[in-house]
């Protein structure tokens, strides 16, 4: 019934007036329509770089709203979570070190960056309470590295930009934003 949904939670055809029948009517009492009620609410969330959902991005588009939510805007989660305040500067400045050299990918865009719920998981790798070498390494290896591979498969320099994004991760390398442009600089 994914044809008749899609037709069905459009806000013009909410309702029994926009009930429609399915091809699975027959399984059901004789007249029994299918509708969405107008007091149903469809919260969801899509990556729009996930590429299988490339051939129903307008059909959703034009039946939801969207509201971007870029990397940086849920850092609070960061904050919050008591085992990582503590190290939340050092957190935020290798998340947005990151962030910043993933723009310096051609046609890399804001959709690319790392959110905050990635880092969230140093958690898992804290050794005694704290963030250690091994706890980036661990979050890098067990999280990072395979998202980050999959977005650059198939591109010309994916091994050299790789290594740049690593070193961006493990603050080899600096990236600052200026005057709308990012670019690498040198270390203090």
């Amino acid at each position: 019934i994914f044809g008749e949904l899609f037709f069905s939670i459009d806000p013009s055809y909410r309702g029994e007036k926009g009930a429609v029948y399915t091809q699975y009517a027959n399984m059901y009492e004789m007249g029994e329509k299918f509708y969405v009620p107008e007091n149903v609410y469809i919260i969801g969330t899509m990556n729009d770089i996930d590429r299988s959902v490339e051939s129903m991005d307008f059909a959703m588009r034009r039946r939801f709203a969207f509201k971007e939510v870029k990397a940086e805007d849920n850092m609070e989660m960061l904050k919050a979570n008591e085992a990582l305040a503590p190290f939340y500067d050092k957190i935020e400045e290798r998340m947005n070190n990151l962030n910043l050299c993933i723009l310096t990918i051609q046609g890399f865009t804001t959709a690319y960056q790392i959110g905050a719920a990635y880092f969230l998981k140093m958690t898992n790798y804290l050794v005694d309470g704290k963030v250690e070498d091994q706890s980036w390494m661990n979050l890098w290896e067990n999280h990072l590295y395979g998202l980050l591979f999959e977005y650059l498969r198939g591109l010309p320099n994916a091994e050299g930009d790789m290594k740049k994004l690593y070193r961006a991760y493990d603050m080899d390398d600096k990236y600052i934003c200026e005057n709308g442009s990012v670019k690498k600089v040198a270390y203090e």
